[in-house]
């Protein structure tokens, strides 16, 4: 297992935000600008990243293991939810902020670190499986995520129309449907969707920026919450699991999901839909922070 590798990416994530920090701080990104970055990772990038996720991948498994695969993500990302629903609770936080606390905790930033993360870990055979489970993710965060974060809770028909989301089903009908893309199309949606982590870590440094840190480095409720996602849910899970699941490839990659930092679309959806943008970004940036440490160690203690 290469962790030397791991804590690079998650360098290079920091780096980025960082970058978005100064930026805030000399004024070439504001509020202003980062909602206008933000609808256009929405309405373009992120989108391209989720069909590029399919197009051009050599196909690694059977529709019917894609299914059971589906099945196991769609299950591990709703038991998440359901667990932050009793963690912020416990927390006593203010219910204005409750939504947002729990899209902290149920979703994690796979679709920008978890395939260099996985595959440096496991290799490339495991890529798909973090596409699955990115695909998953994105169906839920665009839908039921979106009202968390907005604290409309009420379904609206409105959301199919959401550009993630279609992408999202489009790159897995791609997929068990086997259609070939030309490879032209492929690599456009590639080369936009790569731009989607760099712009969004900008954006939450930005935010940052426009912020009291003391606010990031205070907050008693982040610090606790952080603690049950990041350390005792993975080991949780791994005791949990290991006797369980026969494929070891699988068992690896799911604690690696639960192991990765909050979904930095929190600081994204927040913007757009009138969340606590500020608390987000203090969120994915200390989840960040913690899991430069967390990761690493527990990767080395579970499958060192």
């Amino acid at each position: 297992m290469n962790v030397p590798a791991l804590i690079e990416k998650m360098l290079v994530l920091f780096f980025a935000m960082a970058a978005g920090f100064v930026c805030g701080k000399r004024g070439w990104l504001d509020d202003t600008a980062n909602r206008t970055i933000s609808r256009l990772v929405v309405m373009l990038t992120n989108p391209m990243l989720a069909l590029s996720s399919v197009m051009g991948k050599e196909r690694l498994m059977s529709n019917r293991q894609v299914l059971a695969l589906t099945g196991i993500s769609f299950a591990l990302i709703l038991s998440c939810m359901l667990l932050s629903r009793v963690v912020v609770r416990l927390s006593h936080a203010e219910d204005a902020d409750r939504g947002l606390l729990r899209f902290l905790f149920s979703f994690c930033n796979i679709s920008y670190i978890g395939y260099p993360v996985v595959q440096s870990l496991f290799g490339m055979d495991a890529s798909f499986y973090v596409t699955v489970l990115v695909l998953c993710s994105q169906l839920i965060m665009w839908s039921y995520g979106i009202h968390l974060v907005s604290g409309q809770f009420r379904w609206q028909w409105s959301i199919l129309k959401n550009h993630c989301l279609i992408a999202s089903s489009t790159a897995y009908i791609i997929y068990l449907t086997g259609l070939k893309v030309p490879n032209a199309l492929a690599s456009a949606c590639s080369f936009l969707g790569q731009t989607t982590s760099p712009l969004i870590m900008l954006i939450t440094g930005s935010a940052l920026a426009l912020m009291p840190l003391k606010n990031v480095f205070t907050n008693g409720r982040l610090y606790a919450m952080y603690a049950i996602k990041l350390v005792v849910l993975p080991v949780c899970a791994y005791f949990l699991l290991r006797n369980v699941l026969s494929d070891g490839l699988l068992l690896g990659v799911i604690i690696t999901f639960l192991c990765i930092p909050s979904a930095t679309n929190a600081t994204n959806i927040a913007y757009l839909y009138g969340g606590n943008h500020e608390l987000a970004s203090s969120g994915v940036m200390l989840s960040t922070l913690l899991s430069m440490v967390t990761m690493p160690l527990l990767m080395h203690v579970l499958f060192g």
